[in-house]
């Protein structure tokens, strides 16, 4: 009888033993599944958006910073003050004056007096709003920006004349214009026009 019952207590423990990987695999089976839904759960702040969902709309007429309009874009220059209108008369064979004039519009002018002038050097003075007024209304009235950029318009220059380099700029659009000779009255009378200002103004030489 002790041997009988030793057999079977060895027979019970056998079959325990070989039971106990599926008793394991059971009672693990739930805490796997457990732990596998919670970590297939996004926090609420880290789950996505689907498009369109709590997002912002871009009003894209709003103007961005540094970015022009069409319309800034016609100002020449963008920066205050600018020049507004110049006259240089180069040199010739023979004693031909060479200076140059230039008017800003803050009313800032300036004088270069190189050779055959009475003033040599750079010369400093501030001219009043009618003064700027007066050149853009001359401009206008000779249909500045109409005019050809060169003269002889249809020929060769002369190397022996002076030349008369006129430039202006009013805000919207600039020109240079080159005058060798043959240039229409219009032009002529606008370079006049400088020349006298110049010599309406009490210049003050520049200090270094």
């Amino acid at each position: 009888m002790p041997e009988t019952a030793a057999r079977l207590e060895d027979t019970m423990h056998c079959r325990l033993t070989a039971f106990r990987p599926l008793y394991l695999l059971l009672v693990s089976l739930p805490v796997l599944w457990l732990l596998a839904a919670g970590c297939s759960r996004k926090p609420a702040a880290a789950r996505e958006n689907p498009p369109g969902e709590n997002s912002v709309a871009i009003d894209s007429s709003l103007p961005k910073p540094g970015v022009l309009t069409a319309q800034d874009s016609l100002l020449l220059p963008r920066t205050e003050p600018r020049l507004l209108a110049s006259l240089k008369r180069t040199a010739c064979y023979g004693r031909c004056p060479v200076y140059e004039i230039q008017f800003y519009s803050n009313g800032q002018a300036i004088y270069l007096g190189e050779m055959n002038v009475p003033l040599q050097g750079i010369y400093l003075a501030y001219v009043p709003d009618s003064t700027v007024s007066q050149i853009l209304e001359k401009a206008r009235s000779i249909n500045f920006f109409g005019l050809s950029d060169f003269y002889p318009e249809n020929g060769k220059p002369i190397a022996d004349l002076p030349q008369s380099i006129t430039y202006l700029n009013d805000g919207r659009q600039e020109k240079t214009i080159v005058n060798n000779h043959l240039a229409p009255v219009g032009l002529l009378s606008f370079e006049r026009l400088l020349d006298e200002l110049a010599r309406e103004i009490k210049w003050q030489p520049k200090v270094e």
